[in-house]
């Protein structure tokens, strides 16, 4: 009877989040069309000087960017950016309320623990955001071992005499991805008529955490700007991108014993807990259910994260 409760529960709360969805998109539409409405009034009615169509220009409508108009995305939409997941904002974070609610009612008709049901969503609410984290170092650190390759094969092609636009195209089209297809975004930005200086920009903020990113659009567009012999920079730039990949290799196996004590350490509590939950679980409701039992339990996961995050920052170099 609890878990056709709890089915019955989790469907109603299902269609409202789908009715309440419908309606705020419904809205968004609208308000874009008043939105583009204005603007196009606006702009048969003012002179067409790039300044001042820059100036008269409306601010972008923020409806995407927010989940029924309380949360903002912006983060999650960087992120799965970021990621290269072809997803948008909304329908990533709905989903994880959706995955966090199913986790909720199944522990809560399995267990009929409620604080259990509440830390069961908040982790299943949690595994599509780690998911996403990882693709996105694991694709950050593929970008940056295929840097040097790039700009060798750039030093090659400006060294018979191409220039740069030429020799970014064809690094686009030879070099695989992440890196590859970054670059051919850039040139076809170009193409479509945006500043060289204002393309690396681009691919800039899209890798705004690495430092090796920084460094190439910088040598570029001081480059363009000043002038200079580009060919020696990107060449030492690559060396230098080499050496600090190698770097952070010396550095993750000498720090490999410790990142493994973390990892264990801090998945050791909850297989213990997981067993004790099958065999006897008595042990741990007595956690759950008993006010003293209830302190211990977040002070331990307290000291958990904090133990975790501490081991995590003692093997962590700076390279």
């Amino acid at each position: 009877m609890g878990i056709f409760l709890a089915s019955i529960v989790f469907l109603l709360v299902l269609a409202l989040i789908g009715g309440l969805q419908w309606v705020f998109n419904a809205i968004g539409r609208r308000e874009k069309r008043q939105h583009l409405r204005v603007f196009l009034k606006s702009q048969a009615a003012l002179p067409t000087t790039p300044a001042q169509s820059k100036a008269a220009a409306p601010s972008r409508p923020s409806d995407s960017r927010l989940l029924w108009g309380m949360v903002d995305l912006v983060r999650l939409e960087t992120l799965l950016m970021a990621a290269d997941v072809p997803i948008s904002a909304q329908r990533m974070a709905i989903l994880a309320l959706l995955l966090g609610l199913a986790g909720f009612f199944a522990i809560l008709a399995m267990a009929h623990n409620f604080i259990g049901a509440l830390l069961a969503m908040g982790a299943v609410i949690g595994l599509p955001l780690a998911v996403l984290l990882y693709r996105r170092r694991r694709r950050d650190e593929a970008l940056v071992r295929q840097m040097p390759d790039a700009l060798d094969m750039i030093v090659r092609a400006l060294r018979v005499g191409q220039s740069v636009d030429n020799a970014l195209r064809e690094a686009g089209r030879s070099i695989p991805a992440p890196l590859g297809t970054e670059i051919q975004t850039i040139y076809e930005e170009m193409s479509l008529g945006i500043p060289f200086t204002a393309a690396l920009q681009n691919f800039e903020a899209r890798f705004a955490r690495l430092a090796d990113v920084k460094l190439m659009t910088t040598a570029f567009i001081i480059q363009r700007e000043t002038g200079g012999n580009l060919t020696r920079v990107l060449s030492n730039l690559s060396d230098l991108i080499r050496d600090r990949d190698t770097l952070k290799r010396q550095v993750r196996a000498m720090t490999a014993e410790g990142r493994s004590s973390a990892v264990i350490l801090g998945v050791l509590p909850l297989a213990v807990g997981a067993f004790f939950w099958m065999i006897r679980p008595v042990y741990v409701q007595t956690l759950f259910n008993h006010p003293i039992g209830r302190k211990m339990l977040l002070v331990a996961i307290l000291l958990e994260t904090a133990g975790f995050v501490v081991m995590k920052l003692m093997t962590r170099i700076d390279t």
